[in-house]
């Protein structure tokens, strides 16, 4: 497992296209993919959990990866949560 914190860079956070976007990226791969803000941990396959999670632009979150191309899961996904 490895772990990234960051920081949401999309101006309307992870809410509606971000938030699907988001989980049709975290799809491609086949490893567990979470984010945590704060205590809140929420599957980044489940777009209700991202859309839940109210994670806006400027919060800082961490990206945790479980699996067997975790490494590549969490470099796609970080790139477009901070661009």
């Amino acid at each position: 497992m490895i772990s990234k914190k960051v920081v949401v860079k999309k101006e309307s956070g992870l809410h509606a296209r971000p938030g699907s976007e988001l989980v049709d990226l975290a799809m491609e791969f086949k490893s567990d993919i979470f984010l945590l803000k704060g205590n809140n941990r929420v599957n980044a396959k489940e777009v209700l959990e991202i859309l839940s999670a109210d994670i806006n632009f400027n919060d800082e979150i961490t990206i945790e990866v479980n699996g067997e191309d975790e490494k590549e899961a969490l470099k796609t996904l970080e790139e477009y949560i901070t661009k």
